[in-house]
């Protein structure tokens, strides 16, 4: 079905408790081959380690031509990645 978006949904808390976890869903939405669409919109919480597992996703994705829709990014996450310089990855 490659009209269809590939859905990831964010925790409150994302931890590196969970960056394998995570890892594992984007690897299983970047095989299917379509656009992923990944919800941030409940994001409390969030370490750097996701942030740059978000981050290297993205430019992997890029370069497999796959659309990354970044959806709804919480306050809380779009400050911490701008804390870190590298606002553009999720800025549509």
């Amino acid at each position: 079905m490659a009209d269809s978006i590939s859905e990831i949904n964010c925790a409150e808390s994302v931890t590196i408790a969970q960056v394998a976890d995570i890892y594992a869903q984007l690897l299983m939405a970047m095989a299917e081959g379509q656009a992923i669409q990944i919800n941030l919109g409940q994001i409390e919480r969030i370490d750097t380690a996701v942030i740059q597992l978000f981050y290297a996703f993205y430019r992997d994705a890029q370069l497999q031509g796959l659309v990354v829709i970044w959806s709804n990014p919480s306050q809380l996450f779009c400050d911490a990645v701008d804390r870190l310089g590298i606002k553009a990855f999720y800025a549509q």
